[in-house]
């Protein structure tokens, strides 16, 4: 029977897992010792849909996507979703419908199209009002990766932080070489 539901999971990834379809799931590693941080059920009073953005950007010139939202959880907490992603000049050849999606289940981003990039991009990610003592977390324990095919593959940072006092966990530019699945995880 696990054997049956891990074939499933597989299956699952393989099938989902860097697909273009228009969804902001992020899946659980299968391979991984770390888990990707969950974040707090969102209420089913909450009405606030703004977790994504998209913008036209003309690779040529480069541009900035800023995502700035987000939602009240079912415990009554106030959860932020603050996302900066800089793309520089000559980062990918002609216009690009480029969108950015924040996770309602876990503490990452789904980008959109699919694409490598000449030059990395750069993106500022932060999450606030979650309850990081009952996640776990622990100074040095959270890190920011790429979700590829259910592993998580570290990506090159200034600094993944940690702030008790405001249930923050934010990371500084974190070097985005490829659109994809993104997530904190410890």
């Amino acid at each position: 029977m696990k054997k049956l539901f891990y074939l499933f999971v597989l299956a699952g990834l393989f099938f989902f897992g860097c697909s273009d379809v228009g969804t902001n799931v992020v899946n659980q590693p299968v391979t991984s010792n770390k888990t990707i941080l969950k974040m707090p059920a969102k209420s089913g009073l909450d009405s606030e849909l703004g977790l994504s953005i998209s913008k036209n950007i003309d690779g040529s010139t480069g541009g900035i996507l800023v995502l700035t939202s987000g939602f009240k959880g079912d415990d009554g907490s106030k959860v932020g979703v603050f996302a900066t992603l800089k793309i520089p000049r000559g980062a990918f050849d002609g216009n690009t419908l480029i969108s950015m999606s924040a996770d309602l289940e876990y503490a990452g981003l789904d980008f959109a199209p699919h694409m490598v990039f000449n030059k990395p991009l750069s993106l500022n990610l932060a999450f606030s009002g979650l309850n990081l003592e009952e996640l776990g977390i622990k100074d040095g324990s959270v890190g920011f990766y790429n979700v590829d095919n259910g592993n998580l593959i570290p990506v090159p940072n200034s600094g993944v932080f940690v702030n008790y006092e405001t249930g923050t966990i934010r990371v500084v530019g974190a070097q985005i070489d490829h659109f994809s699945r993104y997530a904190f995880a410890q």
